[in-house]
C-alpha cells in the first residue's frame, strides 16, 4: 500500500489522491490507488512493473524513486494468489489495480 501511495504522490502533479478497498469474491479484495498525474501510456503499462524501469524523463534522484515500488507491488500480489494491473482513470490519471486472496 506505501509503495502505491508513494508512487501517486510522485507522479501526481500534487492532486488528491484516492484509494479505495472492495471485496470482489469469496475470500478476495480490489485494492485502487488513483491520482490525476500525466498517466501511463500503454505501451508502457507492463514496463512498470519491471524492476528498475524508470519511465524517460523520471531519473532516479529526481523525483526520489528507484523503479522497484510496482515491481514489488505486483511480486507481493502475486505471492498471495492475485495480481496488479495498470488502468485509464477516466478523467485522467492512472489507476493501479491490486487483487488479493485470501492464503
Amino acid at each position: 500500500m506505501r509503495n502505491l501511495l508513494e508512487n501517486a504522490r510522485r507522479h501526481g502533479g500534487g492532486t488528491p489522491i484516492e484509494a479505495s478497498v472492495r471485496p470482489i469474491a469469496e475470500g478476495a479484495a480490489l485494492l485502487e490507488v488513483s491520482d490525476r498525474g500525466p498517466g501511463i501510456p500503454p505501451n508502457e503499462r507492463e514496463r512498470v512493473f519491471e524492476a528498475f524501469y524508470r519511465r524517460a524523463g523520471h531519473s532516479e534522484g529526481r523525483d526520489g524513486g528507484v523503479g522497484l515500488g510496482l515491481a514489488l507491488v505486483r511480486e507481493i500480489a502475486r505471492l498471495h494468489g492475485g495480481e496488479a494491473r495498470v488502468r485509464d482513470r477516466e478523467g485522467g490519471g492512472t489507476r493501479i489495480e491490486v487483487e488479493l486472496r485470501a492464503s
